[in-house]
């Protein structure tokens, strides 16, 4: 990963307004991002707000208004979400640029996958936890049990497969999933380097069930013996 970028950090639940507003979403990602950089800054809160500024390269207009947005957004959200972190030169080209609704389902997957990886180079995730951080909920078990028509999409195979492929093709995804439940993920390794990973843990996945197996046996053979 290119350490030069800048990113903005939000809390998942955020992704909840891409769907619905998508350039609300945008703007109010600046301000929150800004913000939570400045918060590891020193000074007054304002200056710190302002220093954010500078150093992620932005420009606000009135910058006490970013300020107060992104602590009203973050006064609404639940103390304890996972974090995901936006790249300042994608954010400006989805905020300037008129994008699809594809576009945006994509951004949103992006995203999920990113928060769900965290700071791991690779993890192990299922469809269903992919599906709820697009919409920016935290687990599945949160959405609610209407929902939207574009959630309902997106629970199809079929359409979370078409964004999965594109996420693969043209976002730095590497996904491998071979005869196991879930899949494994990653953007900083290549596809060989986790296909390697996805075989290593399948191994001693294996190792661990046979393991277990003849633990049981033995007990099982133990209380019979004491049986008799």
């Amino acid at each position: 990963m290119d350490t030069n970028k800048k990113f903005l950090n939000i809390p998942v639940p955020m992704l909840k307004e891409l769907h619905t507003n998508s350039k609300s979403f945008f703007s109010n990602t600046f301000d929150v991002g800004i913000y939570n950089y400045s918060k590891t800054l020193k000074g007054s809160e304002e200056k710190c707000y302002r220093d954010a500024l500078s150093f992620l390269g932005i420009t606000q207009a009135k910058s006490k208004n970013g300020l107060s947005n992104a602590k009203s957004i973050l006064y609404k959200i639940p103390s304890k979400y996972p974090i995901v972190g936006i790249e300042k030169e994608m954010l400006f080209d989805y905020y300037k640029n008129e994008k699809s609704d594809f576009d945006i389902i994509c951004l949103g997957t992006f995203l999920g996958i990113r928060s769900i990886l965290g700071t791991k180079q690779y993890c192990k995730t299922n469809k269903a936890l992919i599906h709820a951080r697009l919409f920016g909920y935290i687990t599945a078990k949160e959405l609610p049990a209407k929902l939207t028509p574009i959630e309902k999409k997106y629970q199809i195979r079929w359409h979370m497969d078409k964004v999965l492929i594109e996420l693969q093709a043209n976002w730095f995804l590497k996904l491998i999933s071979n005869h196991q439940r879930g899949m494994y993920i990653s953007f900083d390794f290549s596809l060989d380097e986790l296909a390697l990973k996805s075989e290593s843990n399948k191994q001693l996945s294996k190792i661990k069930q046979f393991k277990e197996m003849k633990r049981k046996a033995i007990e099982n053979a133990k209380a019979q013996l004491t049986t008799h």
